[in-house]
């Protein structure tokens, strides 16, 4: 029952993201990240973006595998899932 709690709340926050990211301030930015990472771990094409993301911008990488053990159990799954390949040996 809680994947499909999961998967309910985050398509309303994504929704309600996208709806409210042209306003001056970007509350609907927030609301989406959230949104995705709740849809993550049951999405394999949310996956795949998370991953473009965390390689185009490896800081947010880093922040992520810092600060994992702090968030619940449901975003640390998508911190798993979503790690972006090793960088090749040069």
């Amino acid at each position: 029952m809680l994947p499909i709690v999961h998967q309910l709340i985050g398509s309303v926050l994504v929704v309600s993201g996208v709806i409210l990211t042209p306003t001056p301030i970007p509350f609907g930015l927030i609301l989406l990240t959230v949104g995705l990472t709740l849809l993550a771990p049951y999405m394999p094409p949310i996956q795949r973006l998370i991953r473009h993301m965390r390689v185009k911008w490896p800081h947010i990488d880093l922040h992520l595998r810092r600060h994992r053990h702090r968030f619940p159990e449901v975003i640390r799954t998508t911190i798993d899932k979503t790690h972006p390949p090793a960088a090749p040996a040069e």
